[in-house]
């Protein structure tokens, strides 16, 4: 199983405690969250170490294995799993070329909204949603692109776009 270890970048309660809060959440969901990749995309995280900085700045998933990954901070919890999981989502994906940003989130939305759902419910996805297509326009579009299809729909694209966009 793959080990994550968040690392605060000052040692700053304000830090520490989202640390501990990110931590929380894997040690609580890790199995599920891998489970629901597995059952949702047919993807595993493959990375058996991930360093997770945590700090004040846009989270980012790293651009390849064993680079490290960065979660905000300042979230509210339930906006602190849904990142986890949607960056945790993108290092699936290292192994798929996409031509760009919103390809790949169009790509990794197929199944974000699932992966949430059933760990927390619709409501949360519904919100985490709404959170996400806030931010940016490119967001709002992926987002408009997944969710203008059913389950069934999303999971054969999904299988069609992953067997095309191979490395």
């Amino acid at each position: 199983m793959t080990t994550l270890r968040f690392i605060p970048i000052f040692e700053d309660e304000k830090y520490v405690t989202a640390c501990e809060e990110y931590e929380t959440i894997w040690t609580v969901d890790s199995k599920k969250i891998l489970s629901a990749f597995t059952n949702i995309a047919g993807l595993d995280l493959e990375e058996e170490r991930i360093a997770v900085v945590v700090y004040e700045g846009v989270s980012f998933s790293g651009r390849a294995p064993n680079d490290v990954m960065k979660l905000r901070a300042s979230y509210e919890l339930d906006v602190k799993k849904a990142t986890l999981i949607h960056e945790l989502a993108h290092r699936l994906l290292f192994n798929y070329k996409t031509d760009s940003s919103e390809e790949e989130h169009k790509l990794l939305y197929l199944f974000l909204f699932d992966v949430w759902e059933q760990l927390y419910g619709l409501d949360f996805a519904d919100r985490m949603v709404e959170v996400e297509s806030s931010r940016t326009e490119m967001y709002k579009s992926a987002w408009g692109f997944a969710l203008s299809m059913n389950q069934e729909q999303r999971q054969e694209l999904l299988r069609d776009k992953l067997s095309s966009v191979s490395s």
